[in-house]
């Protein structure tokens, strides 16, 4: 996740980011699994990929709770944040693979489970249903594909009041990432209306199609203060977002407007502000027959 610097490291209202390990912990104690309960995981040569593995904290945990008979891959675009080979155990691996180009043909039809977490920024229906067909390809006849991510942010005050409006600035700015039509899942969207996602995998054949909705807010821990930190990582992935307008022509953002508008949301938090996610889960099973 892209996070500003802050040009003053002593300023109260400062950005702090939430590494990637602890929002991997955060999300898996929201949801309450790694893996949906509805996916069996008897078989002790199960074989499962993991795709935008990023630091393969999700797989590593995954293969913690396995036979060490099982084979654990995780594929990313970049190998920059895989752990380093060594602290790799024997069943897993990690290999660059960008998830919208073909994978190699040894991979099609050999995955018991697929997992996809958190890659999506505002997906249209065709854009899914085509990443979703390519990788339905990977597994076997009977495998789950399992696709976790973000959607419908909103903020909230907790203190009457309160300003909100530096944040929904940011928030508002992004509004051309939401300008795709049939927009079905990511963290930039809204649902202004039921998208029927669970539509999506039943079209393509998957059977056993369940989803699962979970506000962020869900898991309350005041002494990790999961509200304020959360807040202000999202902002700073926003804000990032917002960097890359800079410099084009009509969008109206300059590196002195993102900055001061920054300041102020960072102040808005300071005084309550917050926001919440909802996390998707949903899974599909590849029918047996096909």
């Amino acid at each position: 996740m892209t996070v500003l610097q802050d040009p003053d490291p002593n300023r109260y209202h400062r950005i702090e980011e939430i590494p990637e390990r602890k929002q991997h912990i955060f999300t898996t104690q929201t949801l309450g699994f790694l893996l949906h309960p509805n996916i069996p995981l008897t078989s002790p040569t199960l074989k499962v990929a993991d795709i935008g593995a990023g630091s393969g904290s999700w797989l590593l945990d995954i293969a913690k709770s396995l036979p060490s008979t099982c084979e654990l891959n995780g594929f990313d675009v970049s190998s920059s944040a895989f752990p380093p080979p060594q602290t790799w155990p024997p069943n897993v691996s990690f290999r660059i693979q960008d998830m919208l180009l073909p994978f190699p043909a040894s991979e099609i039809g050999t995955y018991d489970v697929v997992a996809v977490r958190f890659v999506s920024s505002a997906t249209t229906r065709a854009e899914w249903a085509r990443t979703i067909g390519d990788l339905i390809k990977l597994l076997k006849p009977g495998g789950w594909l399992q696709w976790i991510d973000s959607c419908n942010f909103a903020l909230y005050n907790s203190v009457a009041g309160t300003s909100r409006a530096a944040c929904q600035e940011i928030y508002d700015g992004l509004e051309s990432f939401r300008s795709k039509d049939d927009l079905v899942i990511g963290l930039m969207m809204r649902e202004a209306k039921n998208v029927r996602r669970e539509d999506v995998f039943r079209d393509l054949g998957l059977v056993d199609v369940h989803e699962d909705v979970f506000s962020t807010d869900r898991l309350q821990d005041p002494d990790l203060q999961l509200r304020d930190k959360g807040t202000r990582n999202v902002l700073a992935c926003f804000l990032g977002c917002l960097e890359e307008f800079v410099g084009v022509e009509g969008s109206g953002w300059s590196k002195e407007r993102i900055e001061k508008v920054k300041e102020k949301a960072m102040k808005e938090v300071d005084n309550g502000v917050y926001h919440t996610l909802d996390q998707v889960c949903i899974i599909g099973r590849k029918a047996s027959d096909v």
